[in-house]
């Protein structure tokens, strides 16, 4: 801690608790002149004596005995500085940022960050689920070590580090009449109660432009910006569809007895999945184990 005390303060503090300049050089590592010199500049500065000079050793005078509780208050509050600002070095290096679309941190995400935490037991996650959009800005401002987005064209400022085909599927209870059909069309669904999220998502985008192509007009019986709350309402409702990519829900399917079915419209196919990080920037060994696990993740999925 002498680094963060100036440094008469801090040979002044050995020498009290020394009791001697010779041994206080001992552990300063200065001649016995030059530590005689930085004392008495101190108590130049002060203006009163800080030691009673004997033969036998240096005995601390009143001044001195104040100025050393200082000096020990001091020395006792940069080491809790010091460790404050360590611990939350440590911290940060440890903490992951990921930023992503509603769509992977509703199952996907936490089920894979999971699972990789069990063999890094002491990083901490930071999940940020914002759009599309905000997931590359919050990489370009270097708040975010990852981004997973759903995108029809390439960013700029951002390497896409993995990418597939994420086509919108027709998501329906495995006893849903239209489950039984290798391929849905958008003209399936208008006999069907229809969940649809939200505008802004590349998945609503695609579906409402879509529907447009082929002259469609599809009043969704819900919508909502919250994937988890249309899944759930997809359970509770047999006869629903809605509209979804696979990743956001392929580690589920099997277990709520769910179905997801390819549209017959090459339209819905456009989409892809991508995992960004930001251009020129090299990742640190936890971030780079990271991606490559969620990489082998979404090839399994």
């Amino acid at each position: 801690m002498r680094k963060l005390l100036e440094p008469s303060l801090y040979y002044f503090s050995v020498v009290a608790q020394a009791g001697s300049l010779t041994s206080a050089t001992e552990k300063l590592g200065l001649t016995v002149s030059a530590l005689s010199r930085h004392i008495a500049k101190l108590e130049g500065d002060i203006g009163v004596p800080l030691f009673e000079r004997h033969a036998r050793g240096m005995v601390l005078s009143h001044a001195g005995r104040v100025l050393l509780r200082h000096a020990q208050r001091t020395l006792s509050d940069a080491q809790a500085a010091f460790e404050e600002i360590q611990g939350e070095e440590q911290r940060r290096a440890r903490t992951l940022t990921i930023a992503c679309t509603e769509g992977f941190a509703f199952d996907f995400l936490p089920v894979s960050l999971g699972a990789f935490r069990l063999e890094h037991p002491d990083i901490m996650i930071q999940l940020e689920v914002v759009s599309s959009e905000r997931a590359s800005q919050l990489l370009l401002s270097g708040e975010a070590s990852l981004a997973l987005a759903f995108s029809f064209k390439p960013e700029a400022g951002v390497t896409v580090q993995y990418t597939q085909p994420a086509p919108v599927m027709a998501l329906m209870h495995e006893t849903h009449p239209l489950a039984r059909k290798t391929k849905v069309s958008l003209k399936d669904l208008t006999g069907y109660p229809v969940l649809l999220q939200d505008k802004g998502t590349t998945n609503r985008q695609l579906f409402d432009i879509a529907c447009n192509v082929e002259n469609i007009e599809i009043v969704p019986m819900m919508t909502s910006r919250y994937v988890a709350a249309l899944y759930r309402f997809a359970l509770e409702v047999p006869e629903a569809i809605m509209p979804s990519g696979y990743v956001s829900v392929a580690k589920r399917l099997g277990v709520d007895g769910m179905k997801a079915k390819p549209f017959d419209n090459a339209l819905l196919t456009q989409r892809r999945l991508q995992v960004l990080t930001l251009a020129g920037r090299s990742l640190d060994d936890l971030a780079l184990s990271c991606l490559e696990w969620i990489i082998r993740d979404l090839k399994q999925a």
